[in-house]
C-alpha cells in the first residue's frame, strides 16, 4: 500500500508580511499543495494522509472548493485527514457541514475514531482539535485491531497543550503513525513514527529542508522518504566582520555573498567577528538588499585596550583589562574580556553606541 503523508500546509498564511516577496509566497503555497496532488496521481498512490493545519485558520468556502477540486481530480486515492489547532472545528467552520468527493474522508470527531478503507485494506485512526488547545492525551496505549491488514495512526501535536504523546507508545498498536504540527520533519521512530513536518516554511524561523513523505506498507512493514519541496528556503548566512572593515564594504561584501545562493533561498545575514568600536553598522542597508529577511548583530566591538589602559591608569576598569589579557583561554578569555569593558564604559557613561 503506497502513501503520501503532508502535514501543516497552512493554506492562506502570508508569510513574511510587508516584503516584496510575501504574495509569491502564498501563492508557492497552494501551488505546492496541489504539486503535492499531481504526485499522487503520478505515483498512483493508494492514500494521501494530510495530519492537520491544512489551512493557517478557518477555511473560507472558496478555498474547500478550490481543495475539494484538486482532491476529487484523484478519485483513485482515498484522502484522510483532520483538523488541526490552526483550522481547529470552530463551531461555524465550514468543514462542518461542507460536502467532499467520494475518496476523501474528514475525521470530524474529537475523540480517536476509525476510518475503514477496505479497497487498500487500511484502517486509519485520528481525530480533530475542536479547539486551538488541547491537552489531552488522545493517542495514548492502542491496541492493535485485526479489522484490517494495515493500521495507521493520522495525529497532530506532540507538545504539553497539543495532543501530548510518546513515540515509544505509539509502535504496539500502529504500522504507521503520520504526524502533523511541528514544522520540522524529522523520523521520531524510524519508519514508524513521523513528524511531518511543514510542507513548506510558513515563518522565516522555519529552517532547513521542508517537503512531503512517500511510503509504502507491505507485510515485512514500512519505509518511508522525505522529498524535499524547493521552492523556498530559509538560511543563516554570515558575513564576517573585522575592524578595518567599512560600512560601505560591509554592504558590497554582503553582496557578493548573498548571490552565492541559490534564487529559492532567503536570508537571515548574521554579523560575526569584531568590529570598529566606533562604526555604526550598516543594518538598514543590508536589509534592504534582496532577500534578506532579517539582519542580526553578532559582533563585538574591538576596543582599543592599550589606550583605554593608558587612559585608565589606576582604575578597576585598566586592572580588569590588564588581568583578562593574560588569561590563559584565549577564546573565552578574549571574550569575557570584551563584554566587561562593554559593561564598564556603558556604566561610566561612555559606552559606544551600536
Amino acid at each position: 500500500m503506497r502513501f503520501i503523508h503532508i502535514a501543516d500546509v497552512h493554506l492562506g498564511v502570508t508569510p513574511d508580511a510587508g516584503m516584496p516577496w510575501s504574495e509569491k509566497r502564498g501563492k508557492d503555497i497552494w501551488n505546492s499543495f496541489h504539486m503535492v496532488l499531481e504526485e499522487a496521481r503520478r505515483q498512483q498512490a493508494d492514500l494521501l494522509l494530510i495530519a492537520g493545519d491544512l489551512f493557517h485558520r478557518q477555511p473560507l468556502k472558496r478555498e474547500l472548493k478550490e481543495v475539494a477540486a484538486g482532491f476529487a481530480a484523484i478519485p483513485d486515492t482515498e484522502i484522510v485527514l483532520i483538523a488541526g489547532n490552526h483550522d481547529y472545528l470552530h463551531p461555524k467552520s465550514y468543514y462542518r457541514t461542507f460536502a467532499w468527493p467520494d475518496n476523501v474522508h474528514f475525521i470530524l470527531n474529537k475523540d480517536l475514531t476509525p476510518v475503514h478503507l477496505e479497497r487498500i485494506h487500511t484502517t486509519v485512526w485520528g481525530c480533530s482539535f475542536w479547539d486551538k488547545e488541547d491537552d489531552r492525551a488522545v493517542y495514548g496505549k492502542h491496541q492493535r485491531q485485526m479489522d484490517s491488514e494495515f493500521q495507521i495512526l493520522l495525529g497532530h501535536g506532540g507538545d504539553d497543550r497539543h495532543h501530548p504523546f510518546r513515540a515509544n507508545e505509539l509502535t504496539a498498536g500502529y504500522d504507521y503513525a503520520a504526524f502533523g504540527h511541528i514544522h520540522k520533519a524529522a523520523q521520531l521512530i524510524p519508519n514508524r513514527v513521523v513528524m511531518a513536518g511543514s510542507l513548506e516554511p510558513t515563518d522565516c524561523n522555519d529552517f532547513g529542508p521542508h517537503g512531503f513523505w512517500i511510503g509504502e506498507l507491505t507485510e515485512a512493514g514500512c519505509r518511508v522518504s522525505f522529498y524535499p519541496i524547493k521552492k523556498c528556503e530559509y538560511i543563516r548566512q554570515e558575513l564576517p566582520v573585522t575592524p578595518e572593515i567599512s560600512a560601505y564594504a560591509m554592504v558590497g561584501l554582503a553582496q557578493q555573498e548573498l548571490a552565492k545562493r541559490a534564487p529559492y533561498q532567503i536570508s537571515h545575514l548574521v554579523l560575526r567577528g569584531y568590529r570598529d568600536a566606533d562604526i555604526v553598522l550598516p543594518v538598514q542597508e543590508l536589509a534592504q538588499l534582496n532577500r534578506v529577511v532579517r539582519v542580526v548583530d553578532e559582533t563585538e566591538p574591538d576596543y582599543p585596550f592599550d589606550q583605554l589602559k593608558q587612559r585608565y591608569d589606576g582604575t578597576l576598569l585598566a586592572q580588569y583589562i590588564e588581568t583578562l589579557e593574560a588569561y590563559p583561554d584565549a577564546a573565552s578569555g578574549r571574550k569575557a574580556l570584551y563584554y566587561g569593558v562593554q559593561a564598564m564604559l556603558n556604566a561610566m557613561g561612555e559606552g559606544q553606541e551600536t
